[in-house]
This record gives structure tokens, C-alpha cells and sequence, in this order.
């Protein structure tokens, strides 16, 4: 139903707030011409007007359902409030990106799963890391073994907000570091423990620190909202070589650490020498080039072009099963 390249097609954006404000100037720039934008507050979608002029307000959620001249949609709101947003649009057999996790509740991914295929409609849930050039080429290094055998990940995720006051930080930004871990290696850790902190409100969760394992590599995600930098890393520790992915880096976010430690086995030690210590190895680092285009781009075109995107309810599903454990 309409191709990346047909940019006079309709289209509709659902939620005119942080996310839906990116998503509607990314469209805008990839060139989409008739974009309609709903929200249950029509003031956001006022605000959003000003910013992008072209865009066409509708404040009718019905008329939105009833057009058969738009085909994909794109939701941006709160999860807890998704659900029967996306049952009405995928009834009326159009295709829906939704910013991840979708919903809240398995019962609800697997229904709108099974509406999904009965109309024939795509459904996909939007794991922006998973259309990442950078993470791509962090998979084709794993996969090339130059690290060595991989022993520790290391995953951090903070910021001061966005804060959401529906979900835990688990789900707005673990959820994320999940998606990578499962882009590496197609599947996801065995949580071995976890600690959570809600400072804001009662039972919402602003910081969390997972402890996880996988194949006989620990993993550590360490997320929050409520921090005074923004910092985003992973850190991948391997036998013979460190790797580094700062996002916040602009000049050389990726690179690889030429260096590692171990220890020697016992028959190289002198005899009645007992005291035996790590060897350090420091060799020269060097950054890793990546010809990054902007991941939503790559994610959106992903949406209209693939008819079984990667980051369908296959993946959203093993998410929201893991979230639901912690």
C-alpha cells in the first residue's frame, strides 16, 4: 500500500507530543506532502501546526478511520492509551507503525497481532536502534570475532526526561537496549537480578539496574530519566579488544580499543612464585568509520517498503515478555 517513493500518498500521525513532533518533521523532510495529525488534545496539535505549516489538522478520529485514502498510519501516544486506537485503524485495513512497546499488555499485542493478519494489515513497532547504521556495523565486528570471545556488555541510558508518568523507565528505555542485545545475538538474557527506583511517583520506576547473562557473557543495563547529563553508551568488553559506542561523540562515536587483560596460566609462573597478577595489554585504538544516515529514516522507509519489517510483533512480543518479568 504505497511505497516510500509515492510521496503524495495520505498519511495520518496519531499524537502530536515529543515523539510524534521527530516523526512528523522526519516525514516532512523525506518529502511526504499530505500529512494529517490527530490528538486527543487539540492544542498539541495547534503547537505541532505552527512548527510545520503543511501539515493538515483533523480533529475527528473517525474521519481519520473512514478515509480510504490513507493507508499508513503513525502512532505516537502513551501505550497505555494505544490499544484501541490501533484495533480501529487496523479494522479498517490500514498499516500501522507505533512507537515501541506498542501496548502494555501481551493480551493486547496478540490482539491487535491477530487483526493485523486478518485485514492483511502491516504492524510494526518502532525499535529505532534495530535500523541503527552504528549497531549494524557493531554486529558485523561481533560477528568477525576481532573482539575475541565477548565477555561483558555494558548498557547506559540516561538523561534528564523525557519523564513519562504510564510506564516505567523499563519500558521506555530498556525496552531499547533489548531490542540491540537481540539484533546481536537473536535472542535475549537470562536476568540474574535487578533494582528499581520510583522517586516521582509511586510505582513508576525512574532508574533501573539490570543484571543479566547470556551464552557466558554478563550484561548490565543501566538506565534512567532522571540524571544531569545525557549519556549513552555501550561498552563491549572482549578477550583481545575493547569496543565503545558513545552516541554523545560526534567526532569518533565508535571505536575500538586495541586492549585487554588476563592471566597468564600457572606453568608460566616461576616455581614457589604464588602472587600471580593480571598482564595489562595496551595496544593503539583506533575509531571505526560508519556512513550513518539518520535512523528514523531508515526505520520509516523499512515501513512502507517491507512486508515483513524487522521489527515486527515477533520482536515487540519478546519485549514485552521480558519487561513483564522485572
Amino acid at each position: 500500500m504505497y511505497s516510500f517513493y509515492h510521496k503524495n500518498q495520505n498519511i495520518a500521525l496519531i499524537g502530536c507530543g515529543y515523539w510524534g513532533t521527530i516523526i512528523a518533521r522526519t516525514l516532512i523532510k523525506l518529502k511526504f506532502k499530505n500529512i494529517t495529525i490527530y490528538d486527543l488534545n487539540q492544542k498539541n496539535s495547534i503547537i505541532l501546526k505552527k512548527k510545520f505549516n503543511v501539515l493538515n489538522i483533523e480533529n475527528n478520529f473517525n474521519n481519520i478511520i473512514n478515509n480510504n485514502n490513507i493507508k499508513n498510519t503513525f502512532i505516537a501516544i502513551p501505550p497505555s492509551q494505544s490499544f484501541e486506537l490501533i484495533k480501529k485503524i487496523l479494522i479498517s485495513k490500514k498499516n500501522v507503525f507505533v512507537e515501541k512497546p506498542g501496548v502494555v499488555k501481551t493480551d493486547h499485542l496478540k490482539i491487535i497481532n491477530t487483526f493485523a493478519k486478518k485485514n492483511n494489515s502491516k504492524l510494526m513497532f518502532g525499535y529505532i536502534y534495530c535500523y541503527n547504521d552504528y549497531i549494524k556495523k557493531i554486529k558485523k565486528i561481533l560477528q568477525s570475532k576481532i573482539l575475541g570471545k565477548i565477555n561483558y556488555l555494558s548498557f547506559q541510558r540516561q538523561n534528564l526526561g523525557p519523564i513519562r508518568n504510564d510506564v516505567d523507565v523499563d519500558y521506555d528505555l530498556t525496552s531499547h537496549d533489548l531490542s540491540i542485545i537481540n539484533k546481536f545475538f537473536g535472542k535475549l538474557p537470562k536476568i540474574l537480578s535487578y533494582k528499581k527506583y520510583a522517586i516521582l511517583k509511586k510505582g513508576i520506576s525512574d532508574i533501573s539496574n539490570l543484571h543479566l547473562k547470556l551464552d557466558g557473557m554478563y550484561i548490565d543495563i543501566n538506565n534512567s530519566w532522571l540524571n544531569p547529563t545525557k549519556i549513552r553508551k555501550i561498552s563491549i568488553i572482549g578477550s583481545k579488544k575493547m569496543l565503545l559506542f558513545d552516541e554523545m561523540n560526534l567526532v569518533e562515536p565508535l571505536k575500538i580499543y586495541n586492549q585487554y587483560a588476563n592471566y597468564p596460566s600457572i606453568d608460566q609462573f616461576k616455581k614457589k612464585f604464588f602472587n600471580s597478577k593480571a598482564l595489562v595489554y595496551n595496544g593503539k585504538s583506533y575509531s571505526i568509520k560508519v556512513n550513518a544516515k539518520p535512523a528514523l529514516n531508515n526505520e520509516i522507509k523499512d515501513f512502507f517498503n517491507s512486508k515483513k519489517p524487522e521489527t515486527s510483533f515477533k520482536l515487540a512480543n519478546k519485549i514485552l515478555l521480558f519487561l513483564k518479568r522485572i
